[in-house]
Parts: structure tokens; C-alpha cells; sequence
């Protein structure tokens, strides 16, 4: 008994299993956004790193990266190079160093990160996400060294590079805890993070619809069109009668159902695609009895119905068909 609560001690005693950097990179690749200030000719005055918390497309970055009316902020998502966006700005507080920005014309199926609830510790190891110099998208193993820095920030024990700033530091979990502030601002270093409280109280200003503490499911439509066998069979490719087939002469004490059942599983013992449905009552299922020389009586029981093969699942949009890419 001694061992057995021993035991269940270490169990529940034992750390929960984290995401590896490897895997929170690739799940959160494609909510990671490069960014360029630009101006009206198209030249680069400033980079960074954002990140999309919403599915229509709202993503958080740090509000040092401004713009002019003459100029404007442009995103590439998941890469440096490929379909550029220009921004729609939304809101900001400055103090923090957080803006809201969005996609334009954004569907709401745009991946987006999750975003911690939980409190933070010092030691705590975390992962910055971002686009440092001319560099693609890079990830930065660190850990919380300080939880309170003059300006209320966390410190990291690493160097995180220009070009990191605006972008996401997730925990073990895979939840983003804060943005990388880059130490642009009086009283910071390259190595500040603003929590992520702060661009939580942008988001909940706009009504912005985050995943905060959990995801948020994709709406339907943003799964693709397919056949699925979890939709249903819509119709079937070959539809044809079956039997009768018999048991052969059996002795008493046997169920008919039960013998139509077996009689259909070894039909359909190499056909998982197919299936056999019995005519109702007496058309399906029947009868019929003998007496051997010593009055004993027998049944034979005969077994008919339809046999469909091939099936044709329901067409529709489902997340068995995975997102439209």
C-alpha cells in the first residue's frame, strides 16, 4: 500500500509534457507575420515582427514600428518574401509599445496564436518567434530572468536581435506571454518583453475575437469541400439483390437473426466497403423444419436482401477536409 501511494505521488508529481520549439514553430508559422515600414516609393525605413491573434486578421506588434501618412506598414505572412499586405491600422498604446493592426479584406480563417492566461515565473524557459537583420524567421530559446523591469517588463537572458521587435514569445505551451519590445524606449534593452496583458487590453478594447487562454475554432466555412467517410454515404456505386443464401440444416436452440448476421459478416468478411441490409420481415428472413428418423427437429434458415458496394460519401465542408489553403 506504502508503494502504491509512492506511486501515485511521483505520477502526479511529474512535470506536464511541453511542445518543443520545433513544434511550436511549425504550429505557429503561418500567424507570424514579417513586417516593413515603407515609404511612397517603396523603400524599407524600418523592419519587424507581428503576430495575428484573430481569424479576420488582427495582428499585434510593437508601436514603435510607425508609420506617416506618406508611408505605410506591410506584412508578409509566415516568410520575408511572398504576397505583401499592406496594414490597417487600428489602435495602439504607446506607453506599452503595442498597436493593433489588420490584414485587409482579411477572411476569417487567418491562423492565429493562442494567448497565455496563466501566470509567468522567473526560469521560465521561452521561445522568441521573429525576423532578426535580413534573417527568415527564427527562433530564440530563452528564459524569464526578471518580471519586473523599470518599465514594468519581463527580461530574457539572451540577445535578441533587431528585427525580433513586435514579434511573439511563446511558454511551453505554446501561448504567447509577451512581445519582444526590443529596447527602443528610455529604460530598455534588447532583451525586454512586454506582457502580453498589455496588447490583451488593445484586442479587448476592439472586441477583437482572440484566443484568449484557448483557440478559437475555424468557422466551418473556412474548411475545405470533400468527400469524407465521417459525412455519411450519400449513394453507392453498385446497389444489386443478394441471395437467398442458407445455413444448412442445423439442430434446434438457433437464433434466425443471429444466423442471418454470421451469414453477412463472412460475405462481407473482405469488403469493408459494402454492406448487406435484409428485406423487411418475412422477405428477408425465413424458415423451414424437418424431422431426422428419431423425431429430433432440424432448421435450415435462409437469408435475402439488397447488396451496395462502393460507397459515395456526402460532399460538404468539414474539418475532416482539412482548411482551405
Amino acid at each position: 500500500m506504502h508503494f502504491v501511494c509512492m506511486m501515485i505521488v511521483v505520477l502526479f508529481s511529474l512535470p506536464t509534457l511541453a511542445a518543443t520549439p520545433q513544434e511550436i514553430m511549425a504550429r505557429n508559422t503561418r500567424a507570424i507575420v514579417y513586417l516593413q515600414v515603407e515609404n511612397e516609393n517603396g523603400g524599407v525605413l524600418d523592419r519587424g515582427t507581428g503576430f495575428i491573434v484573430s481569424h479576420d486578421g488582427y495582428l499585434v506588434t510593437a508601436a514603435h514600428l510607425k508609420v506617416d501618412p506618406t508611408q505605410r506598414l506591410t506584412a508578409v505572412i509566415g516568410q520575408t518574401q511572398g504576397t505583401k499586405y499592406r496594414l490597417l491600422f487600428r489602435d495602439a498604446d504607446d506607453d506599452a509599445d503595442v498597436a493593433l493592426w489588420q490584414l485587409p479584406q482579411s477572411p476569417t480563417c487567418r491562423y492565429s496564436v493562442t494567448i497565455n492566461t496563466n501566470p509567468v515565473k522567473v526560469f521560465d524557459r521561452v521561445l522568441s518567434l521573429g525576423f532578426p537583420m535580413d534573417q527568415g524567421l527564427s527562433p530564440s530559446s530563452v528564459s524569464l530572468t526578471n518580471l519586473a523591469s523599470e518599465r514594468g517588463y519581463y527580461k530574457v537572458d539572451g540577445y535578441l536581435q533587431p528585427g525580433n521587435s513586435g514579434g511573439p514569445v511563446f511558454n511551453e505551451d505554446g501561448h504567447v506571454i509577451g512581445v519582444v519590445q526590443g529596447g527602443t524606449m528610455p529604460g530598455t534593452q534588447n532583451n525586454d518583453i512586454i506582457p502580453i496583458a498589455l496588447a490583451v487590453n488593445l484586442i479587448r478594447k476592439r472586441n477583437v475575437r482572440a484566443g484568449i487562454g484557448a483557440p478559437v475554432p475555424f468557422d466551418d466555412s473556412c474548411y475545405a469541400l470533400c468527400r469524407n467517410q465521417s459525412h455519411g454515404i450519400e449513394k453507392w456505386e453498385t446497389e444489386v439483390g443478394w441471395g437467398p443464401e442458407s445455413t444448412g440444416w442445423l439442430g434446434g436452440g438457433h437464433n434466425q437473426q443471429d444466423e442471418c448476421n454470421k451469414i453477412i459478416a463472412g460475405a462481407l468478411a473482405s469488403r469493408p466497403d459494402a454492406q448487406i441490409s435484409l428485406l423487411p420481415g418475412s422477405a428477408g428472413m425465413w424458415e423451414e423444419s424437418r424431422k431426422d428418423i428419431l423425431g429430433h427437429v432440424e432448421y435450415k434458415y435462409y437469408c435475402r436482401g439488397t447488396y451496395r458496394s462502393g460507397p459515395i460519401y456526402v460532399e460538404k465542408q468539414s474539418r475532416a477536409c482539412g482548411l482551405w489553403e
